[in-house]
């Protein structure tokens, strides 16, 4: 086996519990995002990884080999072939780009190929003789990662590493640090607490809530099937609304819809009974004919150039809190215009109180 293991991991701080039997599996050459809010023990369960804090409980293996089982079983940060990428990228400002590269390097390789190749596959061929100083926050988090992959690690940890950067440079640097990722086939861990971090780079993602992991699943159906209302709200805007499911169907103000997942479930059902629905803003579509749906009025329209959020009020009497709606292109609403507004594709659905099947269906 390869990869990462993670099983039954527990980590408290005098009596204050911070991780509560965690387990996660990251298979050989993946990317796997942590992603949680502060507070929920990603980084904590990140140290434990890179062999910086013990789990009180709990076993990590990495490849066939178990690292820590919270007793006997140890194996030193130095010697557990893991590439670490903090925060700042952490590069020493004395070193040039290149001895920063080759620090972790064994003394005969550093003066190899070794560490042009790469600079090379983090597009920074030519910058060895640079100082960090002298390089943008983009280029100096490719740097800290070409020196996590120097000495090829069995994984690649990257605690929150694009959270110093300018907004405008974390897509580019997120998309060019997925693909250095990809072509050096490197197993990696992502902490973060940005859904747009971890939904567009992972392939599979960990939510990570107060110690416990809610769910663990493709970024799709993590977005589109959420276990919870509350992931659901964690993982984008969402639209929570009272309903009836019943069979396939979910019935709301809004209209009847298909039932894409019940508690958790993909094509669970049950009889009639009382639901949260959950609708995606990019769900509800708009008509500049308030007879065509749900009467409503606009009450505002933020542009974002790739799309635009409207919020609007259905009509007084449809018992229908002010709806989160995404567009792309088309007219701008006016605050004050009044619409229909109708549900796109299937919906998820939790019961209102604890009824659920003692087994999927």
């Amino acid at each position: 086996m390869k990869g990462l293991a993670i099983a039954g991991v527990c980590k408290s701080f005098g009596p204050h519990p911070v991780l509560r039997g965690i387990d996660l599996v990251v298979p050989d050459g993946s990317l796997t995002a942590i992603l949680g809010p502060s507070g929920s023990g990603k980084t904590t369960l990140l140290r434990i990884i890179a062999g910086f804090e013990r789990p009180d409980e709990g076993q990590v293996r990495l490849g066939s080999q178990i690292v820590d089982d919270a007793g006997d079983e140890w194996v030193p940060t130095e010697r557990r072939r893991i590439g670490y990428v903090p925060q700042e990228g952490a590069l020493f400002p004395h070193l040039s780009v290149g001895r920063n590269v080759a620090f972790g390097l064994e003394r005969g390789q550093r003066k190899g190929d070794r560490v042009n190749e790469l600079l090379e596959l983090v597009g920074l061929t030519g910058l060895a003789r640079r100082y960090p100083h002298q390089l943008s926050g983009g280029q100096q988090q490719r740097v800290a990662l070409a020196r996590a992959l120097a000495t090829d690690p069995e994984i690649v940890l990257l605690d929150e590493p694009f959270s110093s950067l300018d907004a405008s440079l974390r897509a580019s640097v997120r998309a060019d640090v997925h693909d250095v990722l990809r072509l050096a086939r490197t197993t990696a861990v992502l902490v973060t607490h940005d859904q747009d971090e971890a939904l567009s780079m992972a392939d599979k993602v960990a939510v990570l809530r107060d110690g416990v992991i809610g769910q663990v699943d493709t970024p799709s159906a993590l977005y589109g099937l959420p276990r919870d209302a509350g992931l659901a709200q964690f993982l984008g805007e969402a639209n929570l609304l009272e309903g009836t499911v019943s069979g396939q169907l979910v019935t709301t103000a809004l209209g009847t819809s298909e039932l894409a997942s019940w508690g958790g479930w993909v094509n669970g059902s049950l009889p009639s009974t009382t639901a949260r629905i959950l609708v995606r803003p990019e769900q509800v579509v708009l008509s500049a004919d308030e007879a065509d749906g749900v009467p409503g009025v606009v009450r505002s329209y933020e542009y974002f150039g790739h799309d635009a959020v409207v919020r609007v009020q259905p009509s007084a009497g449809v018992g229908l809190p002010e709806l989160v709606v995404r567009i792309t292109g088309g007219q701008p609403w006016t605050p004050g215009s009044r619409v229909g507004l109708k549900v796109l594709g299937a919906v998820v659905a939790w019961p209102l109180e604890e009824n659920l099947p003692s087994t999927p269906e």
